[in-house]
């Protein structure tokens, strides 16, 4: 019993042990007040429990552009506010997918928003920047048409669906009213290049096509023989089959989810499906080889691809990856008419329709009010602590340049748990001017040994190229996987992915160029690049461009970027010659250049396992800090797109009244955003 109940509450309160929940009862409240919930509050509650099916009800606009004022909490003036202090609602630090989503949905639920960003750029690691070269406008007419390169992911699925769309991701866009703003190209598969067979061998390379029509199949055929393809079916149809561990998984969005008692509320129309996910619930939270054990895969080839596929989506293999994200992937690659997507001008424009539902006007008519802003280059120095009866609340952050924002109902950490517990230290360093320091000290040495806890996945070598692209072939594939399949998954740079974004949209380079973004998969190990920090060691303050670039440096970036362009070679074969003609560009990232541009502790790709576990075991939204809530890659569900967008979502939902969510819930139901 205790393993169906185990993985329910995970995935309702982020509680991994029955024995826990009790105390996790009582700290899931309102983050606004107390950690726990007043008399009054839980009567509002109950009260409001038998008005739920009204309340979805009320709502019969479908206007994107509706606020949802929550009356659950009452504003007033913060205590200890300064004159010159900013006042909001929510402060969101970090403009990370995770981040833009929870400021985004915050806005749209009325309340007014801000997000601080450190970089000039929004977006994260997946935030575009461009590289010019007038060597173009020379030779080719370019016109001044700058080269744009993603800096992070661009394989996305689930993202063009007209309706219905379980990628909540998607869910935030459709929440926020800017869906329509992204045009999405559509494409049916990837090429995987085995290094393991030589170049010349028809097995060296093969593709996996999405969809259901046999493609796929036939090539684990030509590559691995009838039997494997024949085990690939049998387990591919005992996944994704009715009531299987693929639909299972997506069962509850997380628009239906919060990180307090409100939940109950707020899942009411998904009980039967949250029921019905019963046993299941202790393998989709379990390391996913462990559905291929209990199906019964056996097959080598099929193993090793699904090591391959969880490394993708996680940075770990398929013994250490929650099977829930890969069970997930597996509707997006295999299901019925299933594409991939892949935003028209780069995932700039993405992050623009993100921007875009945090700024836009909301109201009626021309008169309505802008709930939310975006402030870029306003790094956070420190989190505003204070003491409430005894125990530490976070009222705001103080920028770098002195100004205070304060937040009325929360402030909301993008920032990765590493990163978030060194700028709380900074916040505590002056005793002096802190009242029951001790207290406010305790619950951020909790956090701090929260951090410690979590292991964290390997880092990036980047090579970022625009190149000429005469001669080479009209159907060449955008995204590529170079790999050996012989190899442990995890062994360092093992794997190479390589986007080509440019051969479905040229708007991303000037006339006759490609754009070229490889990158080693999250198996850098960032100790070899420990001692070219000033000091030796990552201090936790990513921003400062703290390292040497030396000789030594160099020479190491050199050796490092040659498993690229040894990679590359396998696509482009000439990919050396064209780099060095003139017009092109060549950009060399490191794991400290990963580290400085996209704000990550130590480079890495996200959390892994902590020491005796199989997968790691995410936090929700809420902290030991009352007023103060995660959400990204270090909170639940975790690593990729969808997960950072759920995160967001999730800890948006916390600040606002359930019945606020429910009836933002109905709207997308009623549009047929939201099954």
């Amino acid at each position: 019993m205790r393993n169906i109940i185990s993985p329910i509450l995970l995935l309702l309160f982020g509680v991994h042990d029955p024995s826990n929940f009790a105390s996790a009862f009582r700290t899931t409240s309102s983050t606004t007040t107390s950690a726990r919930p007043s008399r009054s509050a839980l009567r509002l509650i109950r009260g409001r429990c038998a008005r739920t099916a009204l309340a979805i009800g009320t709502t019969t606009s479908t206007s994107t552009s509706t606020s949802i004022t929550s009356p659950f909490v009452v504003k007033h003036p913060l205590e200890g506010k300064e004159d010159d202090d900013e006042e909001w609602d929510v402060v969101v630090v970090g403009s990370g997918v995770g981040g833009l989503c929870a400021a985004s949905m915050c806005a749209r639920y009325g309340l007014r928003t801000v997000c601080v960003e450190a970089h000039e750029h929004a977006g994260g690691v997946s935030h575009s920047f461009e590289r010019r070269t007038s060597v173009v406008d020379d030779i080719g007419g370019g016109n001044g048409k700058p080269f744009v390169f993603d800096s992070g992911p661009s394989l996305l699925s689930g993202m063009s669906a007209s309706s219905g769309s379980t990628n909540p991701l998607r869910q935030v866009l459709d929440a926020i009213g800017t869906s329509h703003r992204v045009e999405w190209i559509k494409y049916d598969g990837w090429m995987i290049h085995d290094t393991s067979c030589p170049i010349t061998d028809d097995k060296s390379r093969f593709r996996l096509t999405t969809g259901n029509g046999g493609e796929w199949e036939r090539s684990i055929e030509r590559k691995a023989g009838m039997e494997s393809s024949v085990e690939f079916v049998k387990f591919r149809d005992r996944m994704m089959g009715p009531n299987g561990l693929s639909e299972s998984s997506a069962l509850i969005p997380p628009m239906a989810l919060r990180g307090d008692i409100g939940a109950i509320i707020t899942m009411s129309s998904y009980l039967l499906k949250f029921l019905a996910i019963g046993t299941k619930g202790a393998l989709l939270t379990g390391p996913f080889v462990e559905c291929m054990n209990r199906y019964e895969l056996r097959d080598d080839f099929n193993r090793r691809w699904f090591d391959y596929l969880a490394f993708a989506l996680s940075g770990l293999d398929a013994a250490h990856t929650q099977a829930a994200p890969v069970a997930y992937t597996m509707i997006d690659l295999h299901g019925e008419g299933a594409v991939l997507d892949y935003p028209k001008g780069g995932m700039d424009s993405l992050i623009s329709a993100l921007v875009e539902g945090l700024e836009m006007k909301r109201g009626d008519g021309e008169d309505g009010t802008r709930r939310g802003e975006l402030r870029l280059k306003s790094r956070v120095d420190k989190f505003i602590l204070v003491d409430e009866d005894g125990k530490a609340k976070c009222d705001g952050v103080q920028l770098r340049d002195g100004t205070r924002l304060r937040a009325r109902r929360g402030v909301i950490c993008n920032a990765p748990l590493w990163n978030m517990a060194r700028i709380l230290e900074d916040s505590v360093l002056d005793k002096k001017t802190i009242p029951n320091h001790d207290v406010i000290a305790s619950a951020v040495k909790e956090v701090r040994e929260q951090a410690n806890a979590m292991q964290m996945s390997g880092s990036f070598m980047h090579l970022h190229l625009g190149i000429p692209s005469d001669g080479l072939p009209d159907d060449l594939d955008c995204h590529h996987s170079v790999l050996n399949l012989e190899r442990d998954i995890t062994e360092e740079q093992n794997l190479v992915i390589v986007s080509i974004p440019t051969v479905f949209d040229q708007s991303l380079a000037p006339p006759g160029y490609h754009v070229i973004h490889a990158y080693t998969a999250a198996s850098e190990n960032f100790k070899d690049w420990d001692d070219k920090l000033e000091g030796g060691y990552d201090d936790g303050k990513t921003e400062q461009n703290d390292y040497k670039r030396g000789k030594a440096y160099n020479e190491l970036k050199e050796e490092k970027a040659e498993a690229l362009w040894i990679a590359l070679e396998r696509i482009i074969p000439d990919i050396r010659e064209r780099a060095r003609r003139a017009g092109s560009v060549v950009e060399v990232g490191t794991p400290l250049t990963h580290r400085r541009f996209n704000r990550r502790y130590r480079g890495t790709y996200g959390p892994a396992p902590s020491d005796g576990k199989d997968v790691w075991e995410l936090p929700g939204p809420k902290t030991p800090i009352t007023g103060l809530l995660a959400c990204g890659d270090t909170t639940f569900p975790g690593i990729g797109l969808p997960g950072v967008a759920a995160s967001g979502t999730i800890a948006a939902n916390t600040l606002v009244d359930p019945i606020a969510q429910l009836r933002l819930m109905g709207e997308l139901k009623s549009t047929g955003a939201l099954q």
